[in-house]
């Protein structure tokens, strides 16, 4: 179904368990792409509006954090998800410009707001004042470490030099604290933090990690040796860091239904989470569909993004009766005929297929044509051939080759600067008398060259933006990788690791994009 500007559709959010509403207030096309721009509204009810309802709505405003009278109106994809219901119709209620894209809103920011709306009021006076200030007045001074009264972030290196963590109550905005080492008292802390919404934390040696009463909102979390994790209520995404033991147990709000979990392995040890809603696993290498149904049988959300991946069993994903988002990215391995159909996932609203085996792909776009027509929000691009996967296995600008704003030529020339670099610091690498700091002076030249090709590339027709930024950042860590990989088989484990640090900076200071 397609919309109609002034159209309301309404959606049930189970973490408010009542409905909430958008409207739709413009439509455009690009390219071959269709797009509404989509209002959230500000109505939440237990059962849908009926004509009263629908003209009292109007636009939701948004405070929380470092939004003022921020509204959410976005562009999303035009085909109207299954989940949502038309409710009425009422001239648009904004007109301006959108510059936004997401997904259809969902009533998640309302959700957010009641959580922000919870905490004290004078607390969150003060935050708004000094956000909006930006006041840069110095507070505290640990060791050498000067932070102001509107510091966000914290780390090791200043969590450590602190004589205890209490000194860092002091930051009324404080959001972030991160830690790759051990910190006494650093989850107690977290917890007390009112707005640290997200964390990222490694090697803390702890057994039990207790986070219940924390408001965080993204947690990245080492569970090496954990054997025991409750995690805070309001938690949206979780990433397990290192390796989950069979003991580990894992305790979360509606056992996870509500959590996305991102992982790079598909076997998760441990109990937990049964009702888990989301998995994303990014690089999925091998990834065995039947086991992550009997893990998690509730998804609603799976996710596997390939380096790339192979997945087997891919008709037992049938087993997800509750399956509504389906992404495959760079797998392969799967057969046309294991490919569930529409029949056999009845929930499916978006089913996202890029870089996959070219028979699948055919047999996809047939078999859910008619789904599509229906509400489905169906993807199916960039099929490959078996010859391309052979040709492409070691080459991480793979997915540049067929995207949409990414010609051949460049996506070809990219991966010629990638094996080109990869080549000449692995040769660089396998010398026998190279030092470390040798070692730096000839890669230097190396990366050099590699950023100056791409500055080229970009020039001639700008089409460098933030993801590919990334890929262009991640492929050159990988040939990192490979040059340590190379040092250790020469020297063993004692072979001192690249200073990665000092190359990436001149990448920093030559690049163009």
């Amino acid at each position: 179904m397609k919309p109609l500007p002034g159209d309301i559709l309404a959606v049930y959010n189970a973490r408010l368990a009542g409905y909430t509403a958008v409207q739709v207030t413009g439509l455009k096309v690009e390219g071959k792409s269709e797009w509404v721009s989509l209002l959230a509204l500000d109505w939440v009810g237990t059962a849908l509006p009926d004509a009263a309802a629908v003209a009292a709505m109007a636009p939701a405003n948004f405070n929380f954090f470092f939004w003022n009278d921020h509204r959410v109106h976005v562009w999303a994809r035009a085909e109207v998800p299954r989940e949502y219901t038309l409710v009425g119709h009422r001239p648009p209620l904004v007109v301006e410009d959108v510059n936004s894209y997401s997904g259809w809103p969902s009533g998640d920011s309302i959700w957010s707001q009641r959580q922000w709306e919870a905490i004290p009021r004078a607390e969150r006076d003060l935050f708004k004042q000094v956000a909006a200030s930006r006041d840069k007045t110095v507070v505290l001074k640990v060791g050498d470490i000067e932070l102001s009264r509107s510091t966000q972030r914290l780390d090791t290196e200043v969590l450590t030099a602190a004589p205890q963590l209490s000194v860092f109550e002091v930051l009324p905005i404080l959001t972030s604290v991160n830690a790759d080492a051990p910190i006494p008292g650093l989850f107690d802390f977290i917890r007390r933090r009112p707005f640290v919404y997200e964390s990222v934390v490694q090697n803390h040696g702890e057994r039990v990690v207790d986070l219940r009463g924390a408001r965080l909102s993204r947690l990245s979390l080492d569970v090496t040796g954990v054997q025991e994790l409750f995690l805070n209520e309001g938690l949206n995404s979780l990433t397990l860091l290192g390796t989950a033991a069979p003991e580990l147990k894992i305790h979360a709000e509606a056992d996870g239904s509500q959590l996305t979990l991102l992982v790079n392995d598909p076997v998760i040890a441990g109990s937990g989470l049964k009702a888990l809603g989301s998995l994303h696993v990014n690089p999925a290498r091998e990834v065995d569909a039947a086991s992550i149904a009997r893990r998690f049988p509730n998804l609603s959300e799976l996710r596997l993004w390939g380096a790339p991946g192979y997945v087997r069993n891919l008709a037992e994903l049938t087993a997800l009766p509750a399956l509504h988002t389906l992404t495959l990215s760079d797998m392969f391995g799967m057969s046309p005929e294991e490919f569930p159909g529409p029949d056999r996932l009845p929930q499916l609203g978006m089913l996202w297929l890029t870089s996959i085996p070219a028979d699948v792909a055919a047999h996809v776009k047939k078999a859910y044509k008619a789904a599509a027509h229906q509400g489905l929000d169906l993807s199916v691009r960039q099929p490959r051939k078996a010859e391309w996967l052979a040709e492409n296995l070691d080459n991480p600008f793979r997915i540049w080759d067929g995207a949409d704003n990414i010609t051949p030529a460049q996506a070809k020339k990219a991966a010629a600067l990638y094996k080109q670099a990869r080549s000449a610091a692995l040769k660089a690498a396998s010398e026998e008398s190279v030092s470390p700091s040798s070692l730096v002076a000839a890669l230097t030249p190396i990366v050099s060259a590699y950023t100056e090709g791409f500055n080229k590339l970009d020039a001639r027709n700008t089409f460098i933006y933030t993801e590919e930024r990334e890929h262009i950042y991640t492929a050159l860590v990988g040939i990192f990788d490979a040059v340590d990989d190379k040092l250790r088989e020469s020297r063993g484990t004692s072979a001192e690791p690249l200073n990665r640090e000092l190359l990436l900076s001149v990448m920093d200071a030559i690049r163009d994009f």
